[in-house]
């Protein structure tokens, strides 16, 4: 067996697979104050579910991959470690200057970004590695272990070293980690040149910061986690989801605790990469929308698009990392009115506790699934299945006061506004994301999954005149789902800084190849055959005097030594960006990456044989819905409906965890998988 759990604002997620194929799930509430005590109680639940007890369950369990918000919590929240550094005379503040910039560079308004680390615990030291990674000045050792006892007297439980060319020669951060080990003190250490070996030195300092920041906290968690595990019977690795859709061992995940940062949405991304292998589907739009943000990610030829740096907080981490996109809009964000009379949905969520006025749990502010539950699209005795009874008069009561009266509006118009609103929201999201990178979003298929999603699968779907939605059966826990999807990834890079024109393939194909070595042993470690190791190699590729690069996507070097196949290959790559090319000769080959996987079994969704078009045996009475006028609107079980049954709107899909709401005038079909396909009559593929 193998499991997926998925740490989310508002519920942890489990998905397990058995021998047989046969998908379990489980959901229950975060638990904020310690994560991991959810994820037990989310695995007890699931062997209940199993009829099995839950020594039993990990006993058998031969995978344990596991995602969570935790990192992302600690850099959002403020929350991460205290940290020192030690750098480079002269550059204490590279950090605090930044790139020159901010976010919102025309808010003069706007207070300048605090840095992670405070001044008083930046320390500098004399030394120097030239451009070229020739030591110009030995580092002074004496310095050194001065600033080690003045930080750890401090209180310092990260430490960053940052040294400039340290990307060009680390031996002498690395002597900075031999000292601070002779010191006998035991800080979570974060080498520049080990986390990011490439130019820019605001990015490779701040990528450091935010790897010692968040180390420890989800290090402890990480390590509570698996010793919980173990004490319950779990014998199998856990393996950690990072940002780029793969997963690393644990420990490994420890050590580069930033490509954690942004991982809780990845997991989604890789289901609906898999959902559009199986289903054909070149072009995919998938958004999860979770009880706290709606997270955007394009698919493409069945794989997610990836970006080199993200910008979180205001805080840079450039790491690859699925190019996410996220909204403050989910389940349990908060509607408002601001100061002019308009309604607002978000930021700012009820998450878990104390959850949406309807959960009976002291939440008195509107939700967006307050909204909902007004307009009768969520049945509130079934919710969790039935575990977590929904109250109506609360929610009511919340929207009313909040909404409602200050808008002059019935409670039901002022809950279908704050459902529109959200679906606006979302569009909008969507519509960004496609066109601003040259794509038409109508020759899209939008995926919609978490909780939330499929109540606003249609109305999305039509505002951008999308053919279909789909919609899984197992929506509601797809980004646990996603995890059973992902292969182990380790990702290396080299500053690399020299003209295109004056190399040859071979010099890429010896690059390459000790990247590839170092790659190779790591994955043996971790038991991996060579028949299940693969290799991606890109070269970021940049015009000289410019500051973002491209990646060009290179082959096995088969080709001849003239370099001209990659230069045709930038060529292609900028001018379908910018529809322009410089001269020739200004092209820099600034980084090569190496990617490679290490090979987990396969997902293997079971797959059904059309039984009819008649969804009758799957139909669970029926319940008045607000659609602008109260109509009574059959319901039916999303887990009796099987392959070929057609439905008609107005209609409702209820499962234990989501919702999937159908308007009048539209249809849904069951695909193979189980998969609601949502269309217009006749517009459906």
């Amino acid at each position: 067996m193998r499991i997926g759990v998925d740490i989310g604002g508002t519920f942890t997620d489990l998905v397990c697979i058995d021998g047989t194929g046969v998908l379990h799930t489980a959901k229950t509430p975060s638990t904020p104050d310690d994560p991991s005590r959810g994820v037990m109680e989310a695995l007890a639940l699931l062997a209940e579910t199993m009829s099995l007890a839950l020594p039993d369950l990990l006993g058998a369990t031969e995978l344990f991959l596991h995602g969570s918000t935790v990192a992302t919590n600690l850099v959002v929240e403020r929350k991460g470690a205290p940290l020192g550094l030690i750098t480079t005379q002269g550059f204490r503040d590279v950090i605090e200057l930044r790139d020159g910039s901010k976010q919102n560079r025309y808010d003069i308004r706007s207070p300048f970004p605090q840095p992670l680390i405070r001044r008083p615990e930046r320390l500098e030291v004399a030394e120097r590695v030239n451009a070229h990674g020739g030591i110009e000045t030995p580092l002074d050792e004496d310095a050194v272990r001065t600033a080690i006892a003045g930080l750890r007297d401090a209180g310092v439980e990260g430490l960053v070293v940052f040294f400039v060319n340290a990307h060009r020669n680390g031996a002498q951060e690395c002597r900075v980690r031999e000292l601070v080990e002779e010191s006998d003190w035991a800080p979570f250490i974060s080498l520049s040149h080990e986390v990011l070996s490439r130019e820019g030195e605001y990015d490779r300092i701040s990528t450091a910061a935010v790897n010692a920041y968040v180390g420890p906290g989800l290090g402890g968690y990480l390590e509570r986690l698996a010793a919980r595990l173990a004490e319950s019977g779990l014998t199998a690795p856990v393996l950690v989801m990072q940002s780029t859709g793969g997963v690393l061992p644990l420990d490994h995940a420890v050590r580069h605790a930033v490509g954690s940062v942004t991982s809780g949405p990845a997991g989604g991304a890789m289901a609906g990469a898999l959902f559009a292998r199986l289903g054909e589907e070149s072009h995919l739009v998938t958004y999860d929308m979770g009880g706290t943000s709606t997270d955007i990610c394009l698919i493409e030829g069945g794989v997610p698009l990836e970006r080199q740096e993200t910008q979180l907080e205001e805080i840079k981490i450039a790491v690859s990392a699925l190019d996410i996109s996220a909204l403050g809009a989910g389940g349990g964000s908060i509607a408002w009115i601001d100061p002019g009379g308009i309604l607002d949905l978000g930021p700012h969520s009820a998450g878990a506790e104390p959850g949406p006025a309807c959960y009976g749990r002291g939440g008195e502010l509107p939700t967006l699934t307050d909204a909902n539950l007004v307009l009768g699209l969520i049945a509130p005795d079934t919710f969790l299945g039935g575990r977590l009874a929904l109250d109506r008069v609360l929610a009511a009561r919340a929207v009313q006061r909040y909404v409602a009266e200050p808008l002059g509006l019935s409670v039901e118009n002022a809950a279908q506004a704050v459902n529109a609103l959200a679906s606006a929201r979302i569009a909008e999201g969507i519509r960004a994301n496609t066109v601003r990178r040259g794509f038409d979003p109508r020759e899209f298929t939008i995926f919609s999954f978490g909780g939330a999603g499929g109540l606003h699968a249609a109305a999305v779907a039509l505002e951008l005149e999308f053919p279909r939605a789909i919609v899984p059966r197992e929506a509601s826990v797809l980004s646990a789902l996603g995890f059973l999807a992902a292969d182990v990834r380790h990702d290396y890079q080299r500053a690399f800084g020299r003209r295109m024109l004056d190399l040859t393939t071979a010099d890429l194909r010896e690059l390459f190849a000790t990247l590839e070595v170092e790659a190779r042993e790591a994955l043996a470690a971790e038991g991996f055959e060579p028949g299940q190791m693969r290799f991606e190699r890109f070269a970021d590729c940049r015009y000289v005097r410019q500051v973002y690069t491209v990646p060009v996507a290179l082959p096995d070097f088969d080709k001849g030594d003239d370099i001209g196949w990659l230069t045709d290959g930038y060529e292609a790559e900028y001018s379908g960006l910018y529809q322009h090319l410089h001269e020739r000769d200004a092209i820099v080959v600034d980084t090569c990456r190496l990617v490679a996987y290490g090979a987990l079994p396969s997902l293997e969704l079971p797959r059904g044989e059309n039984s009819g078009s008649d969804p009758t045996a799957a139909k669970r009475g029926s319940r008045q819905v607000y659609f602008g006028e109260w109509l009574e609107t059959p319901s039916f079980w999303f887990e009796d409906l099987t392959p070929g049954m057609r439905l008609d709107g107005p209609a409702l899909i209820d499962s234990e965890s989501t919702t999937v709401v159908l308007p009048p005038d539209i249809a849904a079909e069951v695909d193979p998988y189980g998969s609601l396909i949502i269309a217009k009559p006749g517009d459906g593929k």
